[in-house]
């Protein structure tokens, strides 16, 4: 390259600073990830927001379920069955909607403040910045929203209620509201991608909350079970060792495929973002 063109690229590249940011080219499909999920862990577990959301969730969870526990009447094995119906539908419900509202400026923001377009000129490729914020947030909320509720409860129960609670099928349960938890994240996060403002995000996420919880019984069944909705029975069922449908799986599955779908949909649309 002669003096004369090396002169000129510069010129053109000093320029092109001054207009904006500059893009870097990474050519691996998840470059920078591991940056990038340190900077939201960090946000999470660095700050006081992960005691918060669980000073939060424990207080709304274990609150409610050792009421139930201390007011219900009957035998132990019924208290403590209905106690755990108690529990983790609202670990299903309540924290979705406490997702929502959580997650749902977690792409917007990062668009409206410059953040995301300064992010992808490093050396950090898109799919790292959707990716990062899918697991951060994931375990952020299974962490403060699900375990630490969830380990409490089983201290709670043993003291309270002098009936055993099979701990395997319960954790099974546990993990299909983390289940249900981790596709209203991705939904939201998708959405993110596709709106610019908070208020499209959290209306079709808290709407479709509330339309499972409120008019499922109206829903035929076979397009309910293709849906996650029915996770918020099936979780309590599974916990207690009840007897399933023969299609009880299809939910788990359906939902899985969900996730997977609105997490591609999310980095084609931000691959396609333009800053």
């Amino acid at each position: 390259m002669t003096t004369q063109s090396k002169s000129v690229l510069n010129h053109e590249l000093i320029l092109a600073a001054r207009q904006g940011l500059l893009p870097v080219r990474d050519g691996r499909w998840l470059g920078g990830f591991g940056n990038m999920l340190g900077k939201e862990l960090g946000q999470w577990w660095r700050t006081g927001i992960w005691w918060i959301q669980t000073l939060i969730w424990v207080f709304i969870l274990n609150g409610v379920s050792t009421v139930v526990a201390l007011t219900e009447s009957g035998a132990p094995q019924e208290r403590l069955q209905e106690v755990v119906l108690t529990f983790l539908p609202m670990c299903v419900g309540a924290v979705a909607i406490g997702a929502v509202i959580t997650v749902q400026g977690a792409v917007v923001g990062e668009k409206q403040l410059g953040t995301a377009a300064w992010v992808i000129s490093k050396p950090a490729s898109r799919a790292a910045f959707i990716l990062a914020k899918v697991v951060a947030y994931a375990l952020g909320f299974w962490i403060t929203a699900i375990i630490i509720p969830s380990s409490i409860f089983i201290i709670e129960m043993q003291q309270l209620i002098p009936a055993p609670l099979t701990l395997n099928s319960f954790l099974a349960g546990v993990a299909v509201a983390a289940l249900s938890q981790l596709f209203y994240i991705a939904l939201t996060l998708m959405l993110g991608t596709f709106f610019s403002s908070r208020g499209p995000i959290a209306g079709i996420g808290i709407g479709l909350i509330m339309t499972g919880l409120l008019l499922k019984s109206f829903i035929p069944l076979q397009v309910m079970i293709f849906t996650p909705w029915p996770l918020q029975d099936l979780s309590g069922a599974i916990a207690l060792g009840m007897p399933l449908p023969s299609v009880w799986f299809v939910p788990i599955l359906a939902t899985s495929f969900w996730i997977v779908l609105m997490t591609v949909m999310a980095l084609w649309r931000f691959g396609r973002e333009e800053f």
